[in-house]
């Protein structure tokens, strides 16, 4: 078993990145390029002032997501995710997959303070 001898530190987060679809340049918080390269990225945010805005239009990933959806206590989120053309509703705590080529996008529909959604991107590519 190997020791990690030195730590890397990025402390100057979040880094905005343009993805496509995004109205705005998305929050990351891992980039494939920190650490000598990453085959992950999380990008999101807390969504409390993003209820019925959506953060991007339809749009596809060359690699699989993963939606995280989190809030201080159960249930205390929800987002809209259109994935396909179908229509899924999310109730924090919960996860979802995103298949790599899917078109998808989501809507904030309720979220106290507190309440994040990350997106995980299982890859390099936007």
């Amino acid at each position: 078993m190997s020791r990690v001898t030195s730590a890397e530190i990025e402390s100057k987060l979040p880094i905005p990145l343009a993805v496509a679809g995004h109205h705005q340049p998305a929050p990351f918080y891992l980039t494939a390029d920190m650490f000598g390269g990453m085959p992950v990225q999380i990008a999101g945010g807390e969504l409390s002032a993003l209820v019925g805005k959506p953060v991007a239009e339809p749009h596809t990933h060359e690699v699989d997501e993963i939606y995280f959806l989190i809030s201080p206590v159960p249930g205390q989120a929800r987002i809209e995710v259109h994935l396909d053309g179908v229509r899924h509703e999310l109730t924090s705590p919960a996860v979802m997959r995103i298949p790599a080529g899917s078109e998808h996008c989501f809507v904030t529909k309720e979220a106290t303070v507190g309440s994040y959604c990350f997106g995980i991107l299982l890859g390099s590519q936007l």
